[in-house]
């Protein structure tokens, strides 16, 4: 019944807005999940530099309620702390009997995490998405970083990593708290294998970001360059992005390649499903991730992965594709050659994997958890 569901409050350091659609958008799926067996409330603040009043947005579905509010940016620090500490407070005003807040991404809003808890009095779990705790990002934190870490770091009921990987960068600052893992969920009714008929030129996928300091898009393009120069052309990769992809389409034509790339996007979820499921591979080349969705997608459409040893595919099992080391494009080449010479994977063993992923197994991991706080 609605009146017996528990009240989650999701927050979070990255969620969609109107500037940018796609941030967090593994949050607002999380969001998602759990309002199948929970009553949601999504409070979210952002700062709009064309407004002098804030204005909300409120989304209505089902069991969850998306709390959107853009405030005035305000023209220094003070004042831009001022607008969305006013702005958060004003939404927290709008919300009553919260069971349990669920904060994601520590950085930079979980001093309002704390606002909130202390307002509910009800426990806190954190789930942390970001990479600004490897370490060569622990070593450029600034003075608010670390006063902000070191505020909230005391009263986080249950801290949560979306992987192994995230969970050992963690441990060096939360050293004495228990981590957990609970992974992002992938939607495995909507990303499927499908029976794929016979053709001549093999397909390559990348989606990403196209983030030069650590999705390394150049890299791939190198890797791309030194199989067309021993006279592959026999298949197509196609790169997905959010962002801008002129620049890389810019390096391709450079390296005469251009014909064997497309670039494509942006795309929102739904619509990514046909390219995974029409490829015959997946290839993510990072310096570093803390999960990688794309993965778990890519596997749920039983399609092999060709990536580099991070976030889930830190210990990856050989049957679901090839691992290449970071920044290693002749190794890439390699591997992309390997397939395009017939080696094959088992798609159902592939897709078998994904299920740990599911939506439904990360809904019950996470009212395991909330069971331990509210019974």
């Amino acid at each position: 019944m609605e009146n017996d569901r528990k009240h989650i409050l999701l927050l979070s350091s990255w969620y969609p807005n109107r500037f940018a659609p796609f941030l967090g958008n593994f949050v607002q799926r999380q969001a998602e999940i759990l309002a199948k067996d929970f009553k949601v409330t999504v409070l979210y603040v952002v700062a709009d530099s064309t407004i002098s009043v804030r204005e909300w947005n409120i989304t209505e579905r089902e069991n969850l309620t998306e709390k959107i509010i853009y405030h005035p940016k305000g023209t220094h620090f003070f004042s831009r702390k001022k607008e969305r500490d006013a702005a958060f407070l004003e939404g927290l005003q709008s919300i009553e009997n919260v069971d349990l807040i669920h904060g994601h991404v520590l950085l930079p809003n979980c001093y309002l995490f704390l606002r909130a808890k202390n307002k509910f009095n009800c426990p806190l779990i954190i789930t942390e998405h970001g990479s600004y705790f490897r370490k060569e990002k622990r070593k450029k934190w600034d003075l608010k970083e670390k006063f902000l870490l070191k505020l909230v770091r005391k009263n986080i009921d249950q801290l949560v990593a979306v992987s192994e990987i995230l969970r050992q960068d963690l441990q060096v600052y939360f050293n004495t708290e228990e981590i957990i893992i609970i992974p992002n969920p992938t939607n495995t009714a909507l990303f499927f294998p499908v029976e794929k008929s016979k053709k001549e030129t093999f397909e390559f996928l990348h989606i990403s970001t196209l983030d030069t300091s650590v999705k390394n898009p150049v890299g791939i393009l190198d890797a791309i360059e030194l199989l067309y120069d021993k006279g592959y052309t026999n298949y197509r990769f196609t790169i997905i992005s959010d962002e801008s992809s002129l620049e890389l389409q810019k390096i391709a034509k450079e390296k005469g390649i251009e014909q064997l790339v497309s670039f494509v996007g942006p795309l929102h979820q739904k619509d990514l499903v046909s390219y995974y499921q029409k490829s015959d591979a997946f290839v993510l080349f990072s310096d570093y991730e803390t999960f990688s969705i794309v993965l778990t997608e890519a596997w749920a459409c039983g399609i092999p992965t060709i990536t580099t040893p991070v976030g889930i595919a830190q210990r990856m099992p050989e049957y679901l594709g090839i691992e290449v080391k970071q920044k290693d494009s002749l190794g890439l080449a390699i591997a992309l050659e390997k397939l395009l010479n017939g080696m094959e994977f088992n798609s159902n063993l592939i897709r078998e994997y994904a299920t740990q992923f599911s939506d439904e197994t990360v809904l019950q991991q996470l009212k395991n958890l909330y069971q331990k706080f509210n019974g």
